[in-house]
């Protein structure tokens, strides 16, 4: 069985359907499920209505620091 390497994921959601999705934290996991219950577990401060993970690897940096 072969094991995983752990990743960052970061973690987007909102609480109303009026305001856009903003980011919210990242959290580290081996695997989409795993960040997906990393995420609900450490940033339930609030009722969200969306939350979503992305791997940090595959964010496009847009703009870069001169």
């Amino acid at each position: 069985m072969s094991v995983r390497a752990a990743e960052y994921w970061e973690v987007f959601a909102r609480e109303d359907s009026a305001v856009p999705i903003r980011h919210v934290g990242a959290v580290e996991a081996a695997s989409a499920e795993d960040a997906e219950v990393f995420a609900k577990t450490l940033y339930d401060e609030f009722r969200w209505i969306e939350m979503f993970v992305a791997p940090r690897r595959t964010i496009v940096e847009v703009i870069r620091p001169a």
